[in-house]
Order: structure tokens, then C-alpha cells, then sequence
């Protein structure tokens, strides 16, 4: 009975994508109906939502991914060192709980679960866009905690575009980025160049009778290109390609605690995708193919060891959004997936095809909206839970609303969890549970010179089979199992202010944290007490970031606090970290520029965000950057 709805679950999704697509060209007359180009898809009813445009970005100070959620959202970022390995972590969840999609496509690596956001150039997008809350109803395996979306738009208003900027800084740091854009009104080029190189040379601190310690083996060399096409074949018709080739070399110091390391990693990507979209009177029709190719070699000498490991993704999607009637959307789609892996850690070179159909529904009236998905999802010929979600959000007052969600999430084990030999567990269950969410906003002030906003957010989430690396009594190895319980839950705030007096604007956003992720089972090895916090999992997170513009000038401090957290071996304390930036921007003869000073970690704190893995004290970077812009 069970496969049999299942079944008809799949037959119904492809009959309802048939019916929508048949409506494109319908001849029967309906009302008329506002169909917004954007799929419902995308939207985060019922959730928070930040993003940065093209503007923001430009201004925040952050070279790359990493570093612009830790300052500018108050996400912690689990960092390795200065140009080492960096991922997030979003309400207590792992690194592997939030979901990284470019232009639709995600970039986890499929044999790690994982990305390394510190790879991510803050140029490689027009757009960034933070979703907190399980989206895996909508996007699939991975968005437990959320979701970072980057993505890249094209200006049909411009004829020539030059962007250029060039920085120095402590420890050997250089970095360039270019931008070249040219076109009409309907195509557009647009490549962009990117490279940083840094030494990493920072001195830290040991103990009160040691002296200070350089770090050693920490270079990092890195360079992108990124190419974006976009046609228009028609007004409501357009196809996009964007190519995005990566390399990145960096050497892996020492722990405070090694005398000597001689490691080192090469990461090399080659990502495409192509786009085919059309906007119709009531429908959005869509259909986009990609791939993904990833090489990682990482080798050490001291310990004679060399691995080598990589794969490839073929992603294909078809999607359509339609209304009914004026305040009713649907949306359905199909996305399939095809992964395979080569590494000497596994016995044959495994595979994994996926095939997820899924679809969503939105109900919206003057003053309140209302959405619900669903998806089935087919993994290598066996069918998972099926997963759903339903957010809503209504205005109580002209100034006050509340919105909240229910979501059932989950996280499939990856290709190292199942097949890594010795260790891996092909019997392994997908990580899921349920979470929940609800948000009070206010607008406390709305004027032309001064607004001012508060939101409160608490949260839940119970993740059951969370998967974990342990060593079985009786085994000389570790190996995946699925091992904990974990329950996240907590509180966010948010408050911002800005005013403008004349040529004075002044503007400040502040954010607490409190979350509480602890784990409901006692693991034995590594040892883990029942309802203790999660390693590196900080109960207490806290960021202010100040402005201050006058005419061309702009002064921006950025604080940061994050609690006392456990290791695998040691406690880490809290601390306090701050950034302050200096701008001035200018414009002659139609160049648009800036010069700019950073100052990182402006108090010189020692701390450690994971143990044994030293952070640089203070440290600066000076740079230039201007652009030029022909309007057709």
C-alpha cells in the first residue's frame, strides 16, 4: 500500500507538471493574474530571509563568503585559521546542515557533505541570500539548518562595465579582482577575475612563560574565473550560461601544539550551468542543466602520505509556476541528480543517482500569506520519507506581523559515510526530524530620515540518526555511525537603526544569539555525556555593526562576541572580536571608486574558534577599487 501511494504520489506531480505546461499556450480566457518571474520556490514564507545585493556587498569589507556571514549576520563560522577551512554552522547544526546552491545548483561536495565557504570570492555573485530554517522540502538533502543561495544576474541597461580593485595587507596578503561586462539590450557578458595569495605568517601566543610562535607552512594561493552569458530570445524569453573554473593551494600549518607540518591541499572545481526561462501572462516555465567536477589531493610528506580523491555531478532540472487565480500559485518541479566518486579510500568507485520530484503551494490574501511543499525523493532505486513544510505569515498591526514554520528535514549520509573503507556503513539511515519556528517583527519607526526594526525568532529542532564518526568497542578504526539525537533550540534578536540628518547618515544592527544544542544520547568514544552541548557549538553568539557616512566618507565598526564552547579535547573560552573599516569614495570623469582601509581583529585578541587552531592578532589591509559604467 505504502509503495503504491508513493508511486501515485510521482504520477501525480508529472500530470500536474503536464497541465501546467499545457496552460503556457492555453487560448482560454482567464482572468488576468500577476505572475511574479521569481519561483515561490525561492521564497522563504514563514522564515527569515537577509540578503545582499550587488551594493551591499561592494561595502561590507569581506573578501569572501566565510567572512561576510560571520559579520554582517552573526552566523557562526567554524574556522581552521586565517586561509584555512571554514563552514557554518546554523542553529546548532553541522556543517553539513546548510546547503550551498549557485544559481540553483548545490556545491556540497557529495563525498565530504560540505563546503568550504572561505573559497567562495565575495565578487563570484550579484546576489547572497541567508534562509535560516529546514528548506528540504523545497531543495532536498542538506537544508536542516538552511540554506546560502549565491546568484548571478545580468544589467541589460549596460553597453560597458569595468570593475577592478587591488589590496595588500599583513602576512604577505595580496589580492586583484577585475570585471569585464559588455553587451546590449538583449545580451550581456559579463567575466569576472579573481586572485589572492597570502603567506600567513602570524605570530601568536603559546603561554605566559613561551614566546610568541610563528605560524609555519600556512601559504595560500587562489584564483577564480567566472563567465556569465545571458540572451534574450524574446521579451518574456531568456537563456543564461555561467562557467566558474576554481584553483586554490594551500599549505596546512601546524596545531599550537606541532612542532612541524609539511601537509598541503590542492582544491581544483570546474562548475557550469545553463538556463532556459520563460515568463508567461500566468506562468514561469524553467528548465536548467549543470555540473559539478571537483579534484581534491592532499599530501604530506613527513607522514609519507598522498590522497587523491574527486567527482563529478550531472544535475538537470525542469520546473513551472502557474496560478489558478489571483491569489493562488503553484509551483512543481523535477531535478535529478547523477554522482560519481574515485578515491583509493574506497574499495570501487561508488555512484548515486537521485530523482526528487516536488512541488508548493501558495495562498495569499491582502495582509497575510500561507505556503506549503512537498517532495519524493528516489535515491539509487529506494524511496526516502517523504518530506513536506508549511509556513505562513500575517500582519497583525500596520506595523507588526508574525510569521512562523513547520518543517520535516533531512540529510542523506554521504558518499565517505557509506563507502569509505574501513569505516563506512552502506546500512546507514538519512538524518531527519522536525523543527519549528515563529518570528514578531515590528517596524518601531518608519519615517523618511529614520527607520528602525525588531524581530524575536525562537526555533526547535530535533534531528534523530545524526550520523557520527566513532570507534566500536573492540575496533582499532573509526567508523559512520548513526549514533546521536540531537535537539537545537533557542532565541534570535534582531534590531536596526538608521537615520540620515543632511549629508549624515548614521545606521546601527545588532543580533543575540542563544542557542542550546545538546544531545539526547550518551556516546561512548568520543565520550559525550547525555544533554550536553555540541563541540564548537557556542550557547551565547553576539554582533554590532555601526556606520557612519558623511559625504564621500564612511567609518564602520563591526563587533562580535561568541561564548565559551567545548572541544573534542580542550574548553575553548569566549571572546570578543572587532573590525573596523575606513572608506573613502570617489568620483571623476564618470569612474566611480574607493579607497579603503580594513583593520581585522582591531584589539588584538588572542582567541580560538577550534582548538589548537591559532587566530591572527591584529592585522590590516589597504586597497583601491573602481569601476566604469556605459549605459545604452
Amino acid at each position: 500500500m505504502i509503495l503504491f501511494l508513493r508511486y501515485f504520489t510521482f504520477l501525480l506531480f508529472y500530470m500536474l507538471s503536464f497541465c501546467a505546461n499545457a496552460q503556457i499556450d492555453t487560448t482560454i480566457v482567464l482572468e488576468e493574474i500577476e505572475v511574479k518571474s521569481a519561483h515561490i520556490r525561492q521564497e522563504g514564507v514563514g522564515s527569515n530571509v537577509e540578503k545582499w545585493d550587488v551594493t551591499n556587498l561592494k561595502s561590507v569589507g569581506s573578501n569572501n563568503i566565510a567572512e561576510l556571514l560571520s559579520a554582517e549576520s552573526g552566523v557562526f563560522i567554524k574556522s581552521y585559521g586565517l586561509g584555512s577551512l571554514s563552514t557554518s554552522s546554523l542553529r546548532g547544526g553541522s556543517a553539513g546542515h546548510t546547503l550551498v546552491l549557485w544559481n540553483g545548483l548545490p556545491l556540497q561536495s557529495p563525498m565530504l557533505g560540505l563546503l568550504d565557504l572561505s573559497l567562495l570570492p565575495i565578487n563570484s555573485a550579484e546576489e547572497v541570500t541567508l534562509q535560516k530554517g529546514g528548506k528540504s522540502a523545497a531543495w532536498g538533502s542538506g537544508a536542516i539548518g538552511g540554506l546560502i543561495s549565491l546568484k548571478n544576474k545580468p544589467d541589460f541597461s549596460h553597453k560597458f562595465s569595468l570593475n577592478s580593485s587591488v589590496a595588500v595587507g599583513s602576512f604577505g596578503y595580496r589580492q586583484q579582482q577585475f570585471q569585464y561586462g559588455f553587451g546590449s539590450k538583449k545580451f550581456q557578458s559579463r567575466t569576472k577575475v579573481f586572485s589572492q595569495q597570502a603567506e600567513n605568517d602570524f605570530s601568536y601566543f603559546i603561554a605566559e612563560n613561551l614566546p610568541d610562535r610563528k605560524q609555519s607552512n600556512a601559504r595560500l594561493s587562489q584564483q577564480n574565473i567566472l563567465q556569465d552569458l545571458y540572451w534574450k530570445l524574446k521579451s518574456n524569453q531568456q537563456i543564461s550560461v555561467h562557467l566558474w573554473q576554481q584553483y586554490s593551494d594551500r599549505q596546512i600549518p601546524p596545531t599550537n601544539v606541532q612542532n612541524l607540518s609539511v601537509a598541503h591541499q590542492d582544491d581544483r572545481s570546474l562548475r557550469g550551468i545553463i538556463n532556459w526561462k520563460k515568463v508567461g501572462e500566468r506562468t514561469v516555465l524553467q528548465v536548467k542543466g549543470g555540473f559539478v567536477k571537483e579534484d581534491l589531493d592532499y599530501f604530506d610528506d613527513q607522514q609519507l602520505l598522498e590522497s587523491r580523491s574527486s567527482f563529478e555531478t550531472l544535475f538537470g532540472e525542469f520546473t513551472t509556476q502557474f496560478a489558478f487565480q489571483n491569489n493562488t500559485i503553484f509551483h512543481v518541479g523535477m531535478t535529478q541528480f547523477y554522482t560519481k566518486a574515485e578515491s583509493a579510500g574506497y574499495q570501487n568507485a561508488p555512484s548515486e543517482s537521485r530523482t526528487a520530484l516536488f512541488a508548493s503551494y501558495r495562498l495569499e490574501g491582502e495582509k497575510w500569506q500561507i505556503q506549503t511543499s512537498l517532495r519524493e525523493e528516489l535515491v539509487n532505486s529506494k524511496f526516502i520519507p517523504l518530506t513536506s513544510d508549511i509556513g505562513g505569515q500575517v500582519q497583525l498591526f500596520p506595523r507588526l506581523h508574525i510569521k512562523g514554520k513547520v518543517s520535516r528535514n533531512y540529510r542523506l549520509p554521504t558518499l565517505n559515510d557509506r563507502f569509505w573503507k574501513p569505516g563506512g556503513n552502506e546500512n546507514l539511515l538519512a538524518e531527519s526530524g522536525w523543527s519549528q519556528e515563529m518570528t514578531l517583527a515590528a517596524d518601531l519607526i518608519k519615517s523618511k530620515r529614520t527607520q528602525a526594526n525588531f524581530s524575536l525568532t525562537g526555533f526547535n529542532r530535533t534531528i534523530k540518526n545524526w550520523i557520527w564518526w566513532s570507534r566500536r568497542e573492540g575496533e582499532s578504526y573509526w567508523s559512520a555511525q548513526n549514533l546521536a539525537e540531537v535537539w537545537s533550540r533557542g532565541l534570535e534578536t534582531r534590531f536596526s537603526i538608521s537615520h540620515q540628518i543632511n549629508n549624515l547618515t548614521l545606521s546601527l544592527k545588532t543580533g543575540y544569539d542563544f542557542i542550546q544544542s545538546t544531545n539526547k544520547i550518551a556516546i561512548e568514544n568520543p565520550q559525550i555525556e547525555a544533554g550536553s552541548q555540541l563541540f564548537y557549538t557556542p550557547k551565547h553568539r553576539f554582533f554590532a555593526n555601526g556606520k557612519v557616512k558623511w559625504k564621500t566618507f564612511v567609518l564602520a565598526y563591526q563587533q562580535q562576541f561568541s561564548g565559551a564552547t567545548e572541544g573534542v579535547n580542550e574548553d575553548l573560552p569566549s571572546y570578543f572580536f572587532s573590525n573596523l573599516r575606513l572608506q573613502n569614495n570617489f568620483a571623476q570623469n564618470g569612474i566611480n571608486g574607493s579607497i579603503f582601509l580594513n583593520i581585522n581583529n582591531l584589539w588584538d585578541t588572542d582567541y580560538f574558534i577550534i582548538e589548537r587552531r591559532p587566530m591572527p592578532g591584529r592585522h590590516f589591509q589597504i586597497g583601491i577599487n573602481f569601476s566604469f559604467n556605459q549605459k545604452i
